[in-house]
Order: C-alpha cells, then sequence, then structure tokens
C-alpha cells in the first residue's frame, strides 16, 4: 500500500497536485488549528484516495516527528511512504525531513516552476499533472455562476466585434456614443433600455434595439451592427473581450478558457460578486485578463488584485491588456502588485493586428514561478 504523509498549511494546490501526482492509496493530513478547516474542501475533491488527519502544534518540532513516526511504526515490509513537504510550517517540514534522513524514506517539495525536488537526492523533475479551472475554483472553495466558451459566439459576433473596433479605431465617435450612455445610465444606475434612439452632439443620431445598433452622421448611416449579442458587444465593450479571447485561442499554451465569467457570494449564489473578462488555464495555473478598451482606473486593478489572490493564490498570474498605455500611476501600481500588462498602441490603425503579440506576452508570463 502506498501512504503519503502531506503537511497542510494555507495553500491546497500543492497538496493536491502531490496526491494527483504520485496516487497514493492513502493520505496522512499532518494538520494546525488553523489549517484544520481547509480539509473540509480538500477531502471532497480526493475521490476513491483514503486520508486521515493528525492535528499537531505546527512549532513543536518533537510532537511532529513523534507523529509520523507512529504512523510509520504501523506500516508493514509491503507499504511504501512519501512525505510532501510544500506544505507546512517551517519546523513541520524540518521534523519531517528529520525522518526521511533517520529512515532513509523518500519525499519531494513542488516548486514555483511547477517542477518538484525529489528528497533526499533533490533531484529536479517535472510534473506531469494538470487542473481543470473547476478543479482550481474547487480548491478555493468558490463557484461559478455562469460563463461562456468562445463556441458560444457566433460568426456573426466576431464580425461585429472586427466592425467596432474599426469604428473606434476611426475617430471619436465611439467613445462619444459610449461616453454618452456611462454618463446617463451608468452612473445613475439605471439599465439601458432593450430599445432607444439619442441625439448626440454634431449631428449624430445612435439608436438601437436587442439586435441592432445604427449610427447616422447628417443624415447618413455610418455604422449598422446586427448580432444577438451586440448591446454587450457595443455597450460593454464585449468586442475588444472578444477579439482577446480568439487571439488568445491561437496560444499553444492554453489548454482551457472561459469569457464573461461570474462569480457569486458563497452566501448568496444569486448575487453577483466579482467578474473576470477572460479566465485561461494552463493546466498548471490560472491567469486572470482583465480587458480595457479605453481608461484604465485604479479601481480597476484593485479588482484584478483581490481576483488573483481569492480565486487562483499565489499560483495564478493576471494580465491587463488595454487598446492604449495606462498612465504612470496605474503601471506604477501594475509593478507592485505583480500585474503583467499588455496595450495595442490603438493609435496604430495602420498595425497589422496588433493584438497577435499577445501570444508572446503569455509565453514570457507562463516562465514565470509563482507557487
Amino acid at each position: 500500500m502506498n501512504h503519503q504523509i502531506s503537511l497542510v498549511g494555507g495553500q491546497l494546490t500543492p497538496i493536491y497536485v502531490g496526491v494527483k501526482e504520485f496516487n497514493p492509496d492513502k493520505v496522512h493530513f499532518i494538520v494546525s488549528d488553523e489549517s484544520l478547516s481547509s480539509l473540509s474542501v480538500l477531502k471532497p475533491l480526493l475521490g476513491v484516495t483514503k486520508w486521515v488527519e493528525y492535528k499537531c502544534n505546527p512549532f513543536d518540532f518533537i510532537s511532529i516527528k513523534s507523529i509520523c513516526e507512529k504512523i510509520i511504526s504501523k506500516l508493514t515490509e509491503e507499504d511504501t511512504i512519501t512525505f510532501n513537504l510544500t506544505g507546512g510550517t517551517k519546523i513541520m517540514v524540518l521534523a519531517c525531513q528529520a525522518l526521511i534522513h533517520e529512515k532513509n524514506l523518500k519525499g519531494f517539495y513542488i516548486n514555483q516552476d511547477y517542477s518538484f525536488l525529489e528528497l533526499p537526492a533533490y533531484n529536479k523533475k517535472q510534473l506531469t499533472t494538470q487542473l481543470s479551472i473547476q478543479e482550481f475554483f474547487d480548491l478555493s472553495d468558490h463557484h461559478l455562476f455562469s460563463s461562456n466558451r468562445l463556441e458560444d459566439f457566433t460568426k456573426e459576433d466576431f464580425a461585429m466585434a472586427l466592425a467596432i473596433e474599426i469604428f473606434a479605431n476611426n475617430g471619436k465617435f465611439y467613445t462619444t456614443i459610449t461616453g454618452h450612455m456611462r454618463r446617463k445610465y451608468d452612473n445613475t444606475n439605471q439599465p439601458i433600455p432593450e430599445k432607444g434612439k439619442e441625439l448626440l452632439p454634431n449631428n449624430i443620431v445612435f439608436s438601437w434595439d436587442s439586435n441592432t445598433i445604427i449610427v447616422n452622421l447628417n443624415g447618413k448611416p455610418i455604422l449598422n451592427l446586427k448580432s444577438k449579442h451586440i448591446i454587450e458587444l457595443f455597450f460593454n465593450a464585449g468586442w475588444w473581450e472578444l477579439l482577446v479571447a480568439k487571439e488568445i485561442s491561437n496560444w499553444t499554451g492554453l489548454k482551457e478558457m472561459l469569457v464573461n465569467c461570474v462569480l457569486p457570494f458563497k452566501t448568496d449564489k444569486s448575487t453577483r460578486k466579482n467578474e473576470i473578462d477572460i479566465l485561461i488555464s494552463t493546466g498548471k495555473r490560472l491567469i486572470f485578463v482583465e480587458c480595457k478598451s479605453g481608461n484604465v482606473r485604479q479601481e480597476d486593478i484593485n479588482k484584478m488584485k483581490i481576483i488573483k489572490q481569492t480565486y487562483g493564490g499565489v499560483i495564478s498570474r493576471s494580465i491587463l491588456v488595454c487598446r492604449f498605455l495606462p498612465n504612470a500611476t496605474i503601471l506604477e501600481k501594475c509593478r507592485e502588485l505583480d500585474i503583467d500588462i499588455f496595450y495595442t498602441h490603438a493609435f496604430l490603425t495602420k498595425q497589422t493586428n496588433p493584438l497577435s503579440k499577445i501570444i508572446s506576452k503569455l509565453n514570457e508570463i507562463n516562465k514565470k514561478g509563482s507557487i
């Protein structure tokens, strides 16, 4: 029988990965009062793997070592045992490491680059285990309320997104319209009507319904859009998110991607708590993508920080994808919070598909260790 002694600390992902990677028949969790509650999240995810928990004083070397010795003493000659030293306190790790050397046992430590060290030889090897987006959320004890995949959007949606991009890049009509609608509706917390018509300065007439948006200038049409998602695409900058997601779908490091993710409160699953524009899984970590077609605000960066910490943990990464270079204060805050930035220089309208360079940025991000 294959046993694994796993030290439980604040992060559940390396513990779960250790179980999936080495597939023990039984796991012995060494926990403290502080980390005990986290096992209620982890246990349902272990499937058929058996487990047992042992509570310890995480700063008492002798008692921790004694607990592990009692576990080992009950094994038969046919049994094997391995230590996962990635979690727990430093004292817990030292106690287990002492046993590894004294009794000629084996262990491992999962590194920031998704490799692991074999103990006691300290050979470095790559992990083969990959996690789904669902598993990452389960480990953070959160759930998705709703989300879309790229396949949920039609060719018509992508065509409309491209048309809006061209419209946004040529002149100030797009910002005039969206700015007017934001002041009238967003700032007053009023929902945009399903159908309406607005008269704007410079002889701009803007009208819409649930499937159509028409812009006229001096009595002549300059934009005519039709899609069942047109309100989301135009008013909520969904066009930019869709174009970014389409480009990301070409990335070879991508294992899974969701767009327009809505996350509820734990205590009220019918109420929205957070939203994620694009969520990427490499199988090894989550990458949270915030898409901004216009100005980036301080609250946008604060939101990115909270989402990363809450749903992805230290293993995850965040990237801000915007059309324009953010101002100096935003750049400084992103550096401080370790948030990556990609921008396309939207004013360079002659540049062919500037979004294609995001693939190189994602490759760069994926090389960064963050466990």
